[in-house]
């Protein structure tokens, strides 16, 4: 496979005759502010497989209209996708979708993995600031293994960075309870590169996470991203992007109150991307570290770092057929360091080789075929094959789409070199990987132009799912997992307004017929945007949004299994233009609701907070 890998790299690298001038319509004196190119999307993707894929995307525009200042509040707001924090923001979190475990999810920042390979499972922790210089957020359900990579079992969160096409200067703030503050610079060179600094601070006043506790907690979050791009000539871009954060964060601990979490956590990205006629070149290279600390009355600390290069090409041939192919290489590194009265220390990597490629045929205006196929070679597991299926048809006011998926995940370095099965350090655990498969059924109807209704039916299972079996035992026991699930959404629009209604039934058992922890069956979403005229206010914009979300049951002890009780929450944000400062009043949890999920930890109560946003 590493000969494959080569080769395709040559391939790739491959000079292209330059013909055509796709770019110079947009090049340096771009007003709309989008890139001319995307040089990070979707991996093992042409034009037709792109455009089969079933993802969910928030925009720029509803992260401001949201009222949100950190992604979690956001990812609450899709259907199939449940949120479990320990406290308010800054606290660890974590994501389940569609009833799969919350390292099933596969975290991306702009098409590369960023997992954390120094966490029990390698999870991502949502619990920090991640808004800062992002375009879109890319959600994608269900197994995704043959287009993502592995650990992509219930689905992949894809981060867009930002970066604008004109020389500004952008300011932004909020004060209540969380306080923030940010700028944003862009300079447009006379070389021809762009360049873009984002740096932001923000603090969370203390309160207490955990009601059993008498203490309160609190975050500071400071974060800087940069963006630099220029075009080569009319067809061959560059981009760089640079990404860093540093939380701390007060949390209780189970042996210390007082306990103070340290997160630091940095990436760096360079590619080019060629684009002529029907081909579409990219080579990308990235690098991230996170570094984490714990002081408690026992300390710890972990470290990871990762790297990939990948290489990829997509030729899309006509309207009809599109293909593409590629290969990548992912190393990780990791090392475990918990102090105390049983001190131990633990090290090790692990690498993986990918290839990709990707197939879609448009037999007529209302048929699509999409295909992906992913091979990859782990250090410690044995080869395997993912692959993606999708047949869509469109039938008078009808689109049907059928899908058939498949995701695999490999043993993390913390289960390869961490615990055993009596709690201390080895050398080398399980190398089993965990494989899913997901079959999906898609419909949506078009009442008009303006009303439609889309339903989504899954079924998915997960084999051999690594287990922790009890605190001090490690990771030793082996389940296997079946979901099943109907999400429903109905849209309302006109030129003025927006109405989402949607709710979700899902179910997650264990092999044996026992329900999985923190799924909760049963949720509502109802999303309301409109645009208003006064001529006392003159025009401003109202955004609403309420979700319900069913009984759960949280943990177990034996027989006993703890309910947390269902929730319901409303945001409203209202926000107007003033003399070229965007101005947004935020109120979160408006009926202030006193909830907790998980079971014990106090989620945050109403916030009132006040934004704005200039643009020089």
């Amino acid at each position: 496979m590493r000969k494959i890998f080569f080769i395709l790299m040559i391939l790739v690298l491959g000079h292209l005759p330059v013909k055509g001038k796709e770019l110079k319509k947009c090049e340096w004196k771009n007003k709309s502010g989008k890139p001319c190119l995307t040089i990070f999307s979707a991996p093992n993707t042409s034009k037709i497989t792109q455009a089969t894929l079933g993802k969910t995307v928030i925009t720029k525009q509803q992260m401001i209209q949201s009222g949100y200042d950190d992604v979690r509040g956001l990812l609450e707001q899709v259907a199939g996708v449940d949120v479990y924090s320990d406290g308010p923001k800054g606290q660890k979190t974590s994501v389940f979708m569609r009833g799969t475990n919350s390292n099933h999810t596969l975290v991306l920042l702009n098409g590369i993995p960023v997992n954390d390979q120094s966490s029990p499972k390698a999870m991502f922790d949502f619990g920090y600031d991640f808004l800062q210089g992002l375009q879109q957020i890319e959600i994608y359900k269900g197994a995704s293994g043959a287009i993502f990579g592995p650990a992509a079992i219930g689905g992949a969160i894809n981060f867009v960075t930002d970066i604008d096409y004109q020389n500004s200067i952008l300011f932004s703030g909020s004060s209540g309870k969380t306080n923030s503050i940010s700028g944003n610079y862009t300079y447009l060179a006379e070389n021809g590169w762009h360049h873009n600094i984002q740096a932001g601070s923000s603090k969370i006043k203390e309160i207490s996470t955990q009601n059993t506790s008498n203490d309160v907690d609190g975050t500071k979050n400071l974060s800087l991203n940069y963006n630099s791009m220029k075009f080569l000539d009319d067809n061959l871009k560059f981009k760089i992007t640079g990404f860093a954060r540093k939380t701390n964060s007060g949390y209780d601990s189970w042996d210390d109150g007082n306990a103070i979490a340290s997160n630091i956590m940095y990436a760096f990205q360079s590619g080019f991307e060629r684009k002529e006629n029907n081909l579409d070149d990219s080579l990308i290279a990235h690098m991230h570290v996170h570094d984490r600390y714990y002081d408690t009355a026992v300390k710890n600390k972990y470290y990871s770092r990762s790297f990939t290069l990948k290489g990829e090409r997509k030729i899309n041939i006509s309207d009809e057929l599109s293909f593409g192919f590629g290969s990548d290489y992912n190393y990780n590194k990791g090392e475990f360091n918990i102090h105390g009265s049983w001190g131990s220390y633990a090290r090790g990597h692990s690498d993986n080789l990918g290839i990709f490629s990707n197939l879609g045929y448009r037999f007529n205006e209302s048929t699509t075929f999409s295909s992906h196929l992913r091979g990859d070679k782990h250090k410690y597991s044995q080869e395997n094959i993912t692959y993606r299926l999708n047949l869509t048809k469109l039938i008078n006011n009808f689109a049907l789409s059928l899908s058939e998926s498949t995701g695999l995940r490999h043993p993390d370095l913390y289960v390869l070199h961490g615990e055993n099965s009596s709690g201390s350090f080895k050398s080398m655990g399980t190398t089993k990987p965990e494989t899913s498969l997901t079959r999906e059924l898609s419909l949506k109807y078009f009442f008009s132009n303006d009303i439609s209704f889309q339903t989504t039916a899954y079924k998915g299972t997960i084999s051999d799912v690594l287990n922790r079996g009890t605190a001090t035992s490690g990771y030793n026991e082996i389940i296997d997992i079946k979901q099943e699930g109907l999400e429903n959404s109905m849209v309302f629009k006109n030129n003025n307004q927006k109405l989402i209604l949607s709710n979700t039934f899902s179910k997650s058992r264990e092999g044996n017929g026992t329900p999985q922890l923190r799924r909760p069956e049963k949720q509502f979403g109802a999303k309301y945007t409109r645009k208003f005229i006064s001529d006392f206010f003159g025009p401003f914009d109202l955004n609403y949004d309420y979700r319900h979300v069913g009984k759960v049951e949280d943990w177990k002890h034996g027989s006993f299994r703890a309910q947390v009780d269902s929730s319901d929450i409303m945001n409203l944000s209202i926000s107007k233009d003033f003399y070229g400062s965007k101005w947004s009043l935020n109120i979160l949890n408006l009926t202030d609701e006193a909830y907790q999920r998980p079971d014990t930890y106090n989620q945050e109560r109403r916030r009132i907070g006040l934004s704005f946003r200039n643009k020089y």
